[in-house]
């Protein structure tokens, strides 16, 4: 079925459940295929198709797990999620392929950031600081995973993490900070080995990446037990796309909930992402292709007040401030960027942490993967 034919029946049905169509029109916002439709009471709904994937089987758990997430958001929290109307089939083969909200505020981050002035940039920061504590308030199961389909109403369940690339599978749920970084360790160098081709530098990768985890170890010791055992719910993919916002610098809506994670907490606070100038955000060691919205002078300023719009916040302001070089390390692991051998994350590691660490045991390079 294609793209037209499947807005045609999704319409269709919504027609024959009442809802009297005015108009559509396709928007680019976030990661889904979205309409706009305008009805004849002069309201305003959202259209939102399962993103295509090349593996359906995991687009549809990302898709039924962002249904029952903003469904409990909707209904459970303050946070800025869309509001679930209606869920739709396209077919009997494939009983979920889109869901209907409510009409929202606002335009993507990235088409009203340069128009905005000074006061409405700040404005924006304790927006976001008031989404983040909301989000970080929720009580969510201890350990390290996604929201589960199964979820209900009225409970939330995690199940092993559902990643967007297939490398990153993984079968189990994390208990511990200590155990999602050994997974993590594997991840990046089974990455390492598929984007490498001789194995030389796969060697020099995977051994990069086994200092970056060496020092982590090390790092760990130093951080606030209560921000390393708490976990908290995080969106794992805001950007220029999916934070909708509005002239006065009101966030009005976050859009692709199926990107998230239950995290600990040191990894979930953090700066807004359009002020982050470290790790993979660092110009000195960024893909060519990075842009910015912010200059780094005026980010640095706008994080002082986002720093100061937490800080009631204990808790949170702890791990956002002893935090940055381990969120830092784990965006390197998802980074999706060409970095052959590793070289931009090895030049960030001794950048970060100082010269290698030389122990065996610390290294752990005969977990390597050299064929």
């Amino acid at each position: 079925m294609s793209a037209s034919s499947t807005e045609q029946s999704l319409l269709a049905q919504l027609t024959k459940q009442g809802f009297q169509i005015k108009s559509s029109r396709q928007r680019s916002l976030g990661a889904h295929p979205a309409f706009e439709l305008s009805l004849a009471g002069g309201q305003t709904v959202f259209m939102w198709l399962r993103p295509t994937s090349s593996d359906s089987n995991c687009s549809q758990r990302f898709f039924e797990s962002e249904i029952g997430l903003i469904h409990w958001l909707s209904t459970h929290s303050a946070v800025p999620a869309p509001h679930l109307l209606r869920v739709l089939p396209t077919s009997a083969e494939n009983p979920r392929n889109a869901f209907v909200t409510r009409g929202m505020t606002g335009e993507p981050i990235q088409d009203l950031y340069p128009t905005l002035s000074s006061l409405a940039k700040e404005q924006l920061v304790r927006s976001y600081a008031d989404f983040a504590l909301k989000l970080f308030d929720i009580d969510v199961p201890q350990t390290i995973g996604s929201i589960s389909v199964r979820s209900s109403p009225a409970e939330l369940v995690v199940i092993p993490r559902i990643c967007r690339a297939n490398h990153a599978h993984t079968s189990e749920v994390f208990p511990t900070l200590q155990k999602y970084l050994e997974y993590l360790s594997t991840l990046k160098k089974r990455r390492a080995f598929t984007l490498d081709t001789a194995d030389e530098n796969r060697f020099r990768a995977q051994a990069s990446i086994s200092q970056l985890i060496a020092h982590l170890r090390r790092h760990l010791i130093q951080l606030d037990e209560r921000c390393v055992r708490l976990l908290v719910l995080a969106h794992d993919g805001l950007g220029d796309m999916n934070l909708m916002v509005d002239s006065s610098g009101n966030i009005t809506g976050i859009l692709d909930w199926w990107m998230h994670s239950t995290l600990p907490a040191i990894l979930a606070a953090d700066y807004p992402p359009w002020l982050r100038y470290d790790g993979i955000n660092d110009p000195r060691f960024a893909s060519p292709r990075k842009l910015w919205l912010e200059t780094p002078e005026e980010s640095a300023r706008l994080r002082r007040i986002y720093q100061d719009a937490v800080k009631d916040n204990d808790l949170y302001y702890t791990a956002l401030m002893q935090g940055a070089q381990l969120r830092a390390a784990v965006g390197w692991v998802f980074d999706i960027e060409d970095d052959p051998s590793c070289a931009r994350m090895r030049q960030w590691t001794l950048s970060a942490f100082g010269p290698p660490i030389r122990s065996p045991s610390a290294l752990d390079d005969s977990r390597c993967i050299v064929t």
